[in-house]
């Protein structure tokens, strides 16, 4: 993207497959398949493909993410968003994606607005993210727009603050919208200006995303529910590049 002669990076695409293994445990069976999704995602050409390990496997089971990574290029990247226990960990050091992002999955580690709560568990954050570093792994806190948030994430030695934009994707009034642009900017330019990476997700879409796209440096945006339902309509490739179509 070229804007005055200057070229503007442009922001990149991470899909989430996870809501393709939620629709096969309504359906039941094998189908659809969450591999397949991921690997139709990678040869279209988006950044990354993301999906969500929860502790009870309750949608993506270990043998997805197992096939996942096998299905992904040697040079794609794969990440998996998964909660903060040892059981995890333990994972992400076997199956060793390209980044873990840390999501709070019981109501006490989250804050009251969905985010992790770095503070109250800066302690155990620390110590994952050293464990993380130590196979090569990075390492993505999924957080609230919230500038303190920021600095403990920093501090905690995360390489990436993943926004959770919730409370953006729900708005529906437009001094309510503004309210949570104008939030994800501030966190956006203080991230930048403390140098960790920016990346953004949660209720995403093809009709809300555009705004986000003037945050300075934001790097990527994880998309899934959107791009898997638009994928009913004109096929997972098409809805892919749709939405880059729209983040370039």
């Amino acid at each position: 993207m070229a804007m005055g002669g200057v070229q503007i990076p442009r922001t990149l695409l991470c899909v989430n497959v996870t809501q393709v293994a939620v629709l096969r445990t309504a359906r039941g069976g094998e189908r659809p398949d969450p591999v397949e999704a991921a690997r139709i995602c990678a040869k279209t050409g988006c950044n990354s493909v993301a999906i969500r390990l929860h502790t009870d496997r309750r949608h993506v089971q270990d043998r997805d993410v197992v096939a996942i990574r096998k299905a992904i290029p040697e040079n794609g990247k794969f990440y998996v968003e998964m909660a903060l226990t040892d059981e995890m960990m333990d994972i992400a050091k076997t199956v060793r994606p390209s980044r873990v992002t840390i999501v709070p999955e019981q109501k006490e580690d989250m804050t009251s607005q969905g985010g992790l709560d770095v503070r109250k568990n800066m302690a155990a954050i620390k110590k994952a993210v050293e464990l993380l570093h130590d196979q090569d792994i990075q390492v993505s806190l999924f957080i609230e727009p919230d500038i303190e948030t920021i600095d403990l994430s920093k501090e905690c030695g995360a390489d990436v603050v993943e926004f959770h934009t919730g409370a953006y994707s729900s708005a529906v009034e437009g001094t309510a919208i503004d309210r949570e642009i104008d939030r994800i900017y501030r966190a956006s330019a203080h991230a930048a200006d403390i140098r960790i990476q920016i990346n953004a997700g949660y209720g995403l879409n093809y009709g809300n995303v555009a705004p986000l796209l003037h945050a300075r440096e934001l790097l990527e945006l994880n998309i899934g529910q959107a791009i898997i339902s638009r994928a009913d309509s004109v096929g997972l490739s098409t809805a892919v590049e749709e939405m880059m179509a729209i983040l370039d």
